[in-house]
């Protein structure tokens, strides 16, 4: 991890640190895609990277299990050889939920095609009234509604006492050209009105250190040198420096209409500072 500004590097292909790496964490959305199309050169990258005996690990904030995202990556037309693994905070969440920790009632927020994460699961969906907690995968439209759309909602939970659970941290995501809200959007303002709330997903330790366990059984390495890869600052690059890892921030994705003067400024701001950067990621 690199916290003076002079440090971190600038790169255009990712070969040229790739000998430092023997393995590496890799983001989905908005570094490998952006919602509707595969980015031009991750193929040829990842693949790459693996034909030198190295695992790569997928990581994705996405609220659904591992089995989706793989199916969607190969419709979008990724190389089932560029990645060993893939690991959702979806995978982590139905875990936690079949645990019981949080009540067996929920008053879900998303999308039906989130639906999937109660498969398998013994949690029911209930309304708002009979729920033990609020669990949020995502918005109900996230293409008219953003977090501000749930204040109502919100404040009768605070009221109750609910916690929530996000099953998906992420506050915006890359979709086509736009940048839409996430279900970290509503979890951060639950948080700011005095909600209590479990974040499952990046930037937190749980899921990186199960990426890195399912890399140590893959190359029987204990103390793998790994680089962390992503476009988000406080998912991707911030639970990389929580965990003192290198990581690479990738500018295509949620910093795609930002100039690099304004990225350091906004690294300075957060205090979240990657080792390296660069436009794209390709080989």
């Amino acid at each position: 991890m690199n916290k003076n500004l002079q440090e971190i590097k600038k790169i255009n292909n990712f070969q040229d640190i790739e000998d430092n790496y023997d393995s590496l964490i890799c983001d989905v959305w908005g570094v490998i895609h952006n919602g509707r199309e595969l980015f031009e050169g991750v193929n040829d990258c990842l693949v790459n990277f693996r034909s030198k005996q190295k695992p790569v690990v997928l990581l994705s904030n996405a609220p659904r299990p591992s089995k989706y995202i793989e199916r969607m990556l190969n419709q979008l037309g990724l190389d089932r050889k560029s990645f060993n693994e893939i690991v959702t905070s979806g995978d982590l969440t139905m875990s936690a939920l079949n645990e019981s920790h949080y009540g067996s009632k929920c008053y879900h927020i998303g999308p039906d095609r989130d639906l999937n994460i109660f498969d398998g699961v013994n949690v029911s969906r209930v309304s708002f009234e009979e729920a033990d907690f609020l669990f949020v995968t995502g918005l109900f439209d996230d293409e008219t509604e953003d977090e501000n759309s749930y204040s109502s909602i919100l404040d009768e939970a605070k009221k109750r006492n609910l916690k929530l659970i996000c099953a998906n941290p992420d506050i915006l995501v890359q979709r086509g050209e736009k940048l839409i809200p996430c279900a970290g959007a509503i979890s951060k303002k639950y948080e700011e009105i005095g909600g209590k709330v479990i974040n499952i997903g990046k930037p937190f330790p749980p899921i990186f250190d199960k990426a890195v366990n399912l890399i140590k059984g893959i190359n029987e390495d204990q103390n793998p040198r790994t680089i962390v890869i992503g476009d988000g600052l406080e998912t991707d690059i911030k639970g990389a420096n929580i965990l003192k890892m290198d990581s690479l921030l990738v500018l295509g994705g949620l910093f795609a209409s930002e100039s690099e003067r304004n990225i350091i400024e906004v690294l300075k701001k957060k205090n979240i500072f990657p080792s390296y950067y660069t436009e794209k990621l390709k080989w």
